[in-house]
């Protein structure tokens, strides 16, 4: 319901995430400080959810998935050269034939994992919290 809310209200489901379900920020010495204040300005709105989670998400033009900060819950993902896209907790949870594999890999902890449909393409955590955090002036706020 938390979630439903922030996106009703207007922010993206990558953006309520990172509110919701934060990287480990406060002792981290090399975090861009957009970032940082990305995630200090949003501390002051919520508490975070501790986990163990790993939260798998759509609006119906992005999918994806966010792991918490403490990393307990295993998500595996794999990509196929015919873009279908599985994650789960384990790997081989569906048959898919070795030359068929575009890409394997394992989500991190505080992590998000992001394709969208209508651009075609896997967003990096990168530039998904770059991009989110750059959207305001929150070391201002």
């Amino acid at each position: 319901m938390a979630l439903e809310l922030l996106v009703l209200s207007g922010r993206s489901l990558p953006h309520a995430l990172m509110m919701l379900i934060p990287e480990a920020w406060q002792e981290n010495k090399n975090m861009d400080p957009k970032r940082r204040a990305f995630y200090q300005y949003h501390a002051n709105i919520m508490e975070p959810w501790d986990g163990p989670a790993s939260v798998c998400f759509t609006d119906g033009v992005q999918v994806g998935a966010t792991l918490d900060r403490n990393g307990l819950r295993p998500s595996r993902y794999t990509v196929t050269k015919d873009d279908f896209l599985v994650m789960a907790s384990e790997s081989g949870v569906v048959e898919i034939e070795p030359e068929n594999v575009e890409f394997r890999g394992r989500l991190q902890p505080g992590r998000i994992f992001v394709a969208d449909l209508e651009q075609g393409r896997i967003i990096s955590d990168e530039e998904v919290k770059d991009s989110i955090a750059t959207a305001q002036p929150y070391e201002k706020w």
